[in-house]
């Protein structure tokens, strides 16, 4: 009896200490997950040459990469990015927006997220037009903007320049709180 209970101590104390040994010590601080922009594709040709229909597109796809240096999950929220092009002015003009609903982030590793979205050539127009481009030349001065932005993005000539944020959190450690960061990157389309 005695000794059935000196190797259970045995057993018991075994098992706590080589349980032990695979947990991981809990996080005292949170570091944000890192985002870094994967590879951006051009899904689609353009008509050959004008004239340009109002409902024709072109299809871009963006591939983020999220890397959790955490030792533990880390959650996502609140992914926004924009994708702009240089039409001249300071602000740039955004041909692309995009949101992420939540995401979860394993420990020490990566996840992708990608996103996909038509740019209408007839949906250019309002842009161009409330942003003042067209200048003296009212709406002539717009169509013309327009279809030349169009045929750069059509040749691949554009460069594009993303502005992003999010929020990190670690869901199991609460107390830890949320870290609010945003990112940039610069891209070209490679030609088809």
């Amino acid at each position: 009896m005695k000794r059935a209970l000196i190797l259970l101590m045995v057993v018991v104390l075994g098992l706590g200490v080589f349980g032990c040994a695979g947990m991981k010590p809990a996080p005292d601080k949170m570091a944000p997950v890192k985002v870094s922009l994967d590879t951006v594709e051009r899904l689609n040709a353009t008509a050959a040459k004008p004239p340009y229909q109002a409902t024709d597109v072109i299809v871009y796809k963006i591939n983020f990469k999220l890397f959790n240096p955490n030792n533990v999950v880390a959650k996502v929220d609140n992914l926004y990015f924009e994708a702009k092009i240089d039409d001249g002015t300071k602000e740039k003009m955004i041909v692309l927006a995009g949101s992420m609903p939540s995401m979860l982030v394993p420990a020490g590793g990566e996840a992708t997220w990608s996103y996909a979205d038509p740019l209408l050539y007839g949906g250019f127009t309002g842009q161009i037009a409330t942003r003042g481009l067209g200048g003296a030349e009212g709406m002539k001065g717009v169509l013309r903007i327009r279809e030349e932005l169009w045929n750069e993005l059509g040749a691949d000539t554009k460069k594009f320049f993303i502005d992003g944020n999010l929020i990190t959190s670690l869901p199991d450690y609460p107390s830890l709180g949320t870290v609010y960061q945003q990112f940039k990157a610069e891209f070209a389309i490679p030609k088809l």
